[in-house]
């Protein structure tokens, strides 16, 4: 028989900090690149390069997505309980 994946408090709160601070950069990111540009007048990318940043946008995405998934079934470290001890 298979054994389930399980998901453990102190994994989900690693992943939770994971996305927080993913979110957080990509705010300041989205903040200083495009929109304070676009406000002061000094903004106009081509349609290229706005293609090109949301591709890599996306593929970070996707790979911050599969980082937290691996991050959220970790095994739990049962020799650093036993250090500890």
């Amino acid at each position: 028989m298979e054994k389930r994946r399980m998901s453990y408090p102190e994994n989900r709160k690693e992943v939770y900090k994971f996305w927080l601070g993913f979110v957080e950069k990509i705010a300041v990111l989205i903040s200083a690149v495009i929109i304070i540009p676009r406000v002061v007048g000094q903004l106009n990318y081509s349609f290229a390069l706005v293609l090109i940043w949301l591709f890599v946008f996306f593929l970070l995405c996707s790979v911050m997505m599969f980082l937290s998934l691996r991050i959220w079934y970790l095994p739990k470290d049962v020799n650093k309980k036993e250090k500890k001890s």
